[in-house]
């Protein structure tokens, strides 16, 4: 299943310093991603950090130069994702009309 997330990056010895990112993540099933499969993530993606709260899927990076804390602030799905139907509505308006499948 596709799962999608935002996640928080605060740069601790940076006032204001913080960032809004998106992440994707499949995993096999309907469980979503574990602490540990975010961290191997967020990992790939050059960041250097370990579990702090798994509970919470709160990374850290103790790095005393530029420590880093990274929140995942909302995990969801695709299936559970509202649609938007204006956007959907408009976007019908671009199709062009072919031949009917199975009709």
């Amino acid at each position: 299943m596709e799962w999608n997330f935002l996640f928080r990056v605060d740069h601790l010895k940076e006032t204001g310093e913080e960032r809004n990112l998106k992440g994707l993540l499949f995993t096999d099933g309907k469980n979503p991603p574990t602490a540990q499969a975010i961290l191997a993530f967020l990992k790939d993606c050059g960041y250097n950090v370990r579990v702090k709260d798994a509970e919470e899927l709160i990374f850290l990076d103790d790095n005393p130069d530029n420590p880093v804390e990274i929140k995942i602030v909302k995990l969801g799905n695709e299936e559970e994702m509202n649609s938007d139907t204006a956007l959907r509505y408009l976007a019908e308006q671009f199709r062009r009309p072919g031949p009917q499948i199975g009709g």
